[in-house]
């Protein structure tokens, strides 16, 4: 791998999930078009594959207006692993708290491992492909400080 790939992109991964966690967290979904590219597919933690992302930024600006407009992200950590010298798979295990549930009633608490497919090959990184899912109540996390070096 090239030495842009070892660091400067291993950088941006960490620079994407802060970016992520921050419009999450300001609930301001139209920050995160940089972080995906055009065509970009999107799977939800309930399985809805949005295509494209305006149809993510839509989705998106939709839940925290409702069932997620108090939540806050927490990300504890991420695992970047290059598949091609352009193209890399990203692990983000995360939490959530604040989701309200139909009753608006809070819920609570969440984890789970948000999967990006990301191209290094444009000018900055984007996600071409992300797949999130929750953790079963018996599963946790499973980054460990080691691997987050």
């Amino acid at each position: 791998m090239t030495s842009r790939n070892q660091s400067v992109v291993r950088s941006d991964f960490a620079d994407l999930a802060e970016a992520w966690t921050q419009a999450w967290n300001t609930h301001d979904m139209q920050a995160t078009r940089r972080l995906f590219a055009p065509d970009a597919d999107f799977v939800t933690v309930g399985g809805l594959w949005l295509r494209g992302v305006a149809e993510v930024l839509r989705h998106h600006e939709a839940i925290h207006r409702g069932h997620l407009r108090d939540s806050a992200w927490t990300t504890h950590g991420i695992r970047a692993r290059f598949i091609r010298e352009d193209l890399a798979v990203v692990h983000v295990e995360w939490s959530l708290t604040g989701e309200r549930g139909t009753d608006d009633e809070l819920r609570p608490p969440r984890s789970g491992v948000f999967t990006w497919i990301v191209d290094c090959a444009r000018a900055r990184p984007v996600v071409v492909a992300a797949h999130n899912t929750n953790h079963r109540s018996d599963v946790g996390p499973r980054l460990t400080q080691e691997d987050l070096r």
